[in-house]
């Protein structure tokens, strides 16, 4: 078996940084790989290219889904474009695997199809379905929506025939909650051959003394809110005007956090890039004095592993995070954990961390050699490629 098709629904291609780091993996070992992804608004909008002599196939996904019923009319789409684009696929190239990532669990039935045919599944489960649902709507009721979200869950689990598993929670859930015997644990850690500390900029700290920097999603369940309101803290209640706050990224909620900084008359202590490519993102990330990652603890964030975890401790950055299972477990004693969510006791550990350089680069150097040394991508991919040996 030497050809596989990614898909991908949430996020385009190469954009999507844990598959795109698993495709250049398994084309790297002598796979044919294709991938089906939709298009990206500001960045791979080409319906098809070639990345890395990896063929991508896209489609228009021009939905901006806040309500459930928006989400339904997104998923209707992405169904239909992944089908038949999969059978395009499977006429002109052919594909003896299919390694899907979620979230949305909603292409189970196109995946029972292939399984007639003999083709192999990969369920990749980058998130749990039905906690990001009770994350993104943040009413925490458990409501027929809730109830299709775990049953669309349990039949992806059953179409495939192993489960990545992102972490230690995620597997137990596959076990426990889908009832699967072969999953693989593969963990989100950067490739330090690409991502990895660069130099310390100081330009980049625009005059002040210190830097703070935040990398990634800018969605309802991200916490950059929680964020935002901190820094409120930091610079109106404990009257700290020498830090310099980079918020990297974007997401549907990215307007919002946008306006809340302005409403709190922020804007002089915050620049917000968008999507930045990896080079000035990880220049931002190897100057900063902290970073941040205010996830707040919900049955997600607790039990997921978070990309910008890692890359701040590939970066040398010591962090300020909330309490949460999987980031401890990840980031160790490269870490400050705030309890119960609390936004101004997340403002004060930054405050204090930046009045001990000592401790910082303490933290840093732990974060450094644990990720280089257990959690990065050179590590996980030894497990990807011994399970698809499996298959």
């Amino acid at each position: 078996m030497k050809d596989i098709l990614f898909v991908i629904e949430n996020l385009s291609y190469p954009f999507d940084r844990r598959v795109h780091r698993e495709a250049l993996t398994m084309k790297k070992a002598g796979y044919n790989v294709s991938v089906i992804c939709p298009a990206g608004k500001d960045r791979d909008m080409e319906m098809f290219s070639i990345v890395d002599d990896i063929y991508v196939y896209r489609y228009p996904l021009h939905t901006n889904a806040q309500s459930k019923i928006d989400y339904l009319k997104e998923y209707a789409l992405s169904m239909i474009y992944t089908f038949v684009l999969s059978l395009k696929i499977l006429f002109f190239k052919n594909f003896d695997i299919i390694h899907i990532a979620n979230p949305p669990d909603i292409f189970f039935p196109i995946l029972m199809f292939y399984r007639i045919f003999g083709k192999k599944i990969i369920f990749d489960q980058h998130d749990l379905t039905p906690e990001s649902y009770l994350a993104r709507f943040r009413n925490g009721k458990k409501d027929m929506f809730y109830k299709v979200q775990l049953l669309f869950e349990y039949l992806t689990y059953k179409s495939a025939n192993i489960v990545i598993s992102t972490n230690r929670s995620y597997l137990k859930t596959a076990r426990d909650r889908g009832k699967k015997k072969n999953v693989w644990i593969v963990r989100n850690g950067p490739d330090m051959r690409y991502f990895k500390f660069s130099e310390v900029k100081k330009e980049l700290k625009e005059g002040f003394d210190f830097l703070v920097s935040y990398i990634g999603i800018m969605g309802v369940q991200d916490g950059v809110d929680y964020l935002i309101n901190a820094i409120d803290v930091f610079v109106n209640v404990l009257k700290r005007k020498d830090t310099l706050f980079v918020l990297i990224g974007k997401g549907d909620d990215f307007e919002y956090i946008k306006s809340l900084a302005e409403k709190k008359n922020l804007m002089k202590y915050i620049r917000f890039t968008g999507r930045i490519p990896d080079e000035p993102a990880i220049d931002y990330l190897s100057t900063s004095d902290i970073c941040a990652s205010p996830d707040p603890l919900n049955p997600l964030n607790d039990h997921s592993t978070m990309n910008k975890v890692m890359e701040y401790m590939a970066t040398k950055s010591p962090i300020v995070s909330f309490e949460l299972k999987e980031a401890r477990f990840s980031a160790g004693n490269s870490a400050v954990y705030i309890k119960n969510n609390d936004f101004t006791q997340f403002a004060k550990s930054i405050s204090s961390l930046l009045d001990d350089p000592a401790k910082r680069r303490d933290m840093a150097a732990f974060g450094y050699d644990r990720v280089i040394r257990f959690l990065c991508w050179e590590r996980q991919e030894e497990n990807l490629l011994k399970l698809y040996e499996s298959l």
